[in-house]
């Protein structure tokens, strides 16, 4: 099999141009490495990552494109954007800006709302094209079968270098979130956390969503004594942010069903699988 073969599989909408533009961009990588041409040989446990585009289609656009075919459109929000909210909102959110893109270049997309990222949270962010898309995505975050991956800064440390939290989720009048010990309220909510560098009385984890909860990290990470840095809702350290970032969604393509990962640019794979390290620093904005 070739490289071209895989990424039409994964990819039928999208073009030969479009797929070739793409190597050459150095966007499309091989285990961690760049492909350097369509037609190179690949093996079928080869993992094809797809990388964010260095600029943006559209000028106008206020984050970048990940990925688009006529399925979806998968985005890098910036952190302090809504992703959506009610109806004749003044404030930009993500969802607007989308759908405006969308009436510009692909009129007969219909853009769902699949997900949300808290509007101080940055990160992958995908968006269907047609209601197909829409039911099938739909579905997978329902069954939770959709693999999403975050960093967040933390203070102090958790004590454990990794483990799981899990509790009932309930919301208040006021829009925040809580832990409830009565079993028929709230909302199920689980997860997993690992240690991947300790700085001072900072850590830095990686994070599995098992469930997908209104700020479900912040109010675990919290309550387990280790609020994300910029949090200062849920107790976090103040900072010129907030320390949260969607680093991985991983789905099954609407159309083709095969599996596919997206990542921000600087969190692509590296050689071996692992994530490339971030430093303690404020995640980009």
């Amino acid at each position: 099999m070739i490289l071209l073969d895989r990424l039409r599989r994964n990819f039928p909408s999208a073009k030969r141009q479009t797929l070739k533009r793409m190597v050459q961009d150095r966007r499309v990588l091989i285990n961690g490495v760049p492909a350097a041409r369509l037609t190179q040989s690949i093996q079928p446990q080869d993992r094809i990552v797809i990388g964010s585009a260095k600029k943006s289609p559209q000028p106008t656009l206020p984050f970048p494109i990940i990925f688009e075919d006529e399925d979806i459109l998968v985005i890098d929000k910036p952190a302090g954007l809504l992703t959506s909210t009610v109806p004749r909102e003044p404030r930009p959110t993500a969802l607007a800006a989308v759908n405006r893109y969308l009436r510009a270049t692909d009129p007969a997309a219909r853009v769902g709302l699949i997900h949300r990222l808290d509007r101080d949270a940055s990160g992958v962010l995908v968006f269907s094209k047609n209601p197909a898309a829409y039911a099938s995505l739909k579905r997978q975050f329902f069954h939770h079968t959709v693999t999403r991956i975050y960093h967040a800064i933390v203070s102090p440390p958790p004590p454990k270098d990794s483990g799981r939290i899990e509790s009932r989720l309930i919301e208040r009048a006021d829009g925040t979130v809580h832990s409830t010990r009565q079993a028929s309220k709230g909302q199920r909510a689980v997860t997993d956390y690992t240690i991947m560098k300790r700085q001072g009385d900072q850590a830095l984890l990686k994070i599995t969503l098992q469930t997908g909860r209104k700020h479900q990290i912040r109010v675990h990470l919290s309550e387990s004594g280790s609020p994300i840095v910029g949090d200062t809702l849920y107790g976090g350290k103040p900072h010129n942010g907030l320390q949260l970032r969607a680093v991985e969604l991983a789905f099954d393509h609407p159309r083709t069903q095969n599996r596919i990962s997206f990542f921000p640019q600087e969190s692509r794979p590296r050689r071996g699988g692992g994530l490339s390290p971030l430093v303690i620093t404020p995640f980009p904005r």
